[in-house]
């Protein structure tokens, strides 16, 4: 019976967990969604205006081969030059956008770290608790087969007694 009772406690105690910890990954799930989420739509962002300037820088360099006059080749270098500057920019906002994603994702998994072992610190708490009530309610039981033994023992004795006293009274009638 004690095996059966802290059986059914740590089997009660292993469900909650493993709700607590469905619901922990579900938040977690929901945080990198999001993350990635935001991810996709910068990085298709970018890759629109990386192709675009891309293409001025082409048209820049085109014009610069064609340019014969001076003032041409000054009008071509300069719409050359302002292309790839503002590729270098875009580059830089990239890097330090995933620098910042980066971060907060390891922001989000060592919350996310946290309250796994929250939740499993309360469910062992949980568990541990769960086993004392079911150790008290063992040894109630315990205690209680003794009370009842007892009374037994003492209800047999006195039958014993009052047959030995009543059976002459018995023959006395007769």
């Amino acid at each position: 019976m004690k095996k059966g009772i802290l059986s059914l406690a740590v089997v009660a105690a292993i469900s909650f967990t493993s709700c607590k910890k469905d619901a922990a990954q579900e938040t977690i799930d929901q945080k990198v969604d999001s993350t990635e989420n935001v991810v996709d739509e910068n990085m298709a962002v970018v890759e629109e205006t990386v192709e675009s300037l891309e293409a001025k820088i082409k048209e820049a360099t085109e014009e610069l081969s064609k340019a014969v006059t001076v003032e041409d080749k000054q009008a071509a270098t300069k719409k050359l030059n302002e292309a790839k500057a503002a590729l270098a920019t875009l580059k830089g906002e990239v890097t330090s956008t995933a620098e910042e994603v980066a971060n907060e994702t390891q922001k989000v998994a060592n919350q996310a770290k946290q309250e796994v072992k929250k939740v499993a610190s309360d469910a062992g708490k949980k568990v541990e608790e769960k086993v004392t009530e079911a150790k008290q309610t063992v040894e109630d039981i315990k205690t209680s087969v003794v009370k009842e033994q007892n009374n037994i023992k003492k209800i047999g004795t006195t039958v014993t007694t009052d047959k030995s006293k009543s059976e002459p009274i018995k023959n006395i009638s007769k």
